[in-house]
């Protein structure tokens, strides 16, 4: 993968992944959150996360290395109800296949298609063999 490439898949991600962050209204009196609507996988994934390691499938070239250290600095993936965010722009998100902490996702974009679970540490992993985002992630919550 040249620079231009991965130059090319991080401002893919960053742009078309999208998505805003919960408002933090207070839920005291008001309708379930997340979690509490969504139930099984869907529901352990609700809330934001961050990339804390990712293993391209593909060689990323030194001179795209600052790029990713940013993002993956800056990037957070929330989730709500049957949607995710990132950047300011939401997408559809579905939890398909479920077996126990494992499942695929359904996205039309990033992850989609990805085979995933959540382990012992409370991390989500994430094996995506798509083209925007070939290799291994891993997420945890973000504090």
């Amino acid at each position: 993968m040249n620079a231009f490439s991965s130059l090319s898949l991080v401002l893919l991600v960053a742009t078309g992944c999208g998505g805003a962050s919960p408002n933090g209204a207070s839920t005291q009196g008001s309708a379930p959150t997340g979690a509490e609507k969504v139930g099984g996988v869907e529901g352990k994934l609700q809330g934001t996360w961050e990339i804390v390691r990712y293993e391209s499938r593909d060689p990323i070239p030194n001179e795209a290395m600052p790029l990713m250290g940013e993002l993956f600095e800056n990037l957070r993936v929330s989730v709500h109800d049957s949607a995710w965010s990132v950047e300011g722009k939401d997408s559809p998100f579905h939890v398909v296949r479920p077996r126990g902490d494992s499942f695929e996702l359904d996205t039309g974009g990033m992850f989609d298609k990805a085979t995933c679970r959540l382990n012992e540490r409370g991390e989500w992993e994430v094996d995506d063999r798509g083209p925007t985002w070939p290799g291994k992630t891993v997420l945890r919550r973000a504090k």
